[in-house]
């Protein structure tokens, strides 16, 4: 009998070792595990200032196609904080952060202002937060007309439009295609829940968060902290870190002397002037 019991201890002691090994492995497993697959991210992008400068946009274009490439960003939030700039910038980062959205969840969160080509490209997202008083809205467009073509003893050119490209009519004629693509393209993204029409749209009001709202311009007042873990709800995160992809700062616009440029080529821009 005491052999049996010696037995009997020894195995039961065999026993407990094994199963503390086995749960020892599968703690090690998790923590190993944890170490050698990261979190899931959400990247945060930040759009601030006036777009003009191609450089500047570029930097944009490249952390969006960044988040787009990255698999293991699995959603992104762009935090606006800008009253827009040129036709071409604008509409190019709004065609990105399309693409973008196809692959993964893209939240909005405005600052203090998503104005004219600013809000253009927050309406590229899936949803849009902004705070109570952020400035929201400008849909809309202006150019600088062309400088009548005039005789020049230096250059001869060989047709009447050949420096300037159209006339000062055809360039107004143009701005109204520039303006109809952004109302559609707001009117197309936003959808049913937007309550403004056509009409309201092209007068280029601004408005408060709260009556952007209202009118389903944005989708919700809340913070930058909300934006994230809407864009990680979307993802289906739970577990998950931020990244920022950080862009340098936009070159200074002079605005004044944007405003009262003129010469031979019109320019179109997405831009509202902030009364300083």
């Amino acid at each position: 009998m005491p052999r049996l019991e010696s037995a009997g201890r020894l195995l039961r002691r065999w026993l407990t070792s094994v199963a503390f090994l086995a749960l020892l492995g599968v703690v090690l497993g998790a923590v190993i595990g944890s170490l050698a697959i990261p979190k899931p991210n959400v990247a945060m992008i930040t759009i601030s200032g006036v777009f003009i400068d191609q450089e500047y946009a570029d930097d944009i274009l490249t952390k969006l196609q960044y988040a787009r490439e990255d698999h293991n960003i699995r959603a992104v939030v762009l935090r606006i904080d800008s009253p827009g700039g040129s036709a071409s910038t604008t509409e190019q980062i709004f065609l990105d952060v399309l693409r973008l959205r196809d692959d993964k969840p893209v939240v909005a969160s405005v600052g203090s202002i998503a104005a004219s080509g600013g809000y253009y490209v927050a309406a590229a997202a899936n949803s849009i937060y902004a705070e109570p008083s952020s400035q929201v809205g400008s849909i809309g467009a202006w150019s600088s007309l062309p400088t009548p073509e005039e005789l020049d003893e230096d250059i001869l050119t060989s047709g009447v439009f050949k420096a300037t490209g159209f006339s000062r009519q055809k360039a107004a004629a143009h701005l109204e295609v520039v303006r109809q693509g952004f109302v559609e393209a707001v009117r197309l993204q936003r959808g049913d829940r937007l309550k403004l029409t056509e009409e309201e749209l092209s007068a280029a009001e601004i408005y408060l968060g709260i009556d952007a709202f209202r009118f389903g311009l944005i989708d919700g007042i809340d913070t930058r902290t909300a934006a994230i873990e809407e864009a990680a709800r979307m993802a289906g995160l739970r577990n998950y870190d931020i990244v920022e992809l950080v862009i340098d700062d936009p070159p200074f616009v002079n605005l004044d002397d944007l405003r009262s440029q003129t010469g031979l080529a019109p320019a179109y821009y997405y831009l509202h002037f902030e009364q300083e």
